[in-house]
C-alpha cells in the first residue's frame, strides 16, 4: 500500500512540470511550419505558371502562299 501512496505522490508531482511547457515554442513552431507551407505552395504555383506561360508557336514559312 505504501508503495501505490508513493507512487501516487510522484505522479501528482510531476504533472505540474507538463503543465509549465513554454507555449511561445510551440507557437514559433507552427509559425515555421506554415512559412515553410507557405513557400512550397508558392513555388509550387511559380512552376506551373512558368510552364504554362510559353512563347507562342512560330509560323512556317508557307512557300505557295503567294500562288493561292
Amino acid at each position: 500500500m505504501r508503495v501505490l501512496a508513493i507512487a501516487a505522490m510522484i505522479t501528482s508531482l510531476s504533472v505540474p512540470a507538463f503543465a509549465q511547457q513554454d507555449p511561445k515554442a510551440e507557437q514559433s513552431k507552427a509559425k515555421e511550419q506554415t512559412k515553410k507551407e507557405a513557400e512550397e505552395i508558392d513555388k509550387a504555383y511559380k512552376d506551373a505558371v512558368k510552364k504554362t506561360t510559353r512563347e507562342p508557336p512560330v509560323k512556317k514559312p508557307d512557300p505557295w502562299g503567294s500562288m493561292r
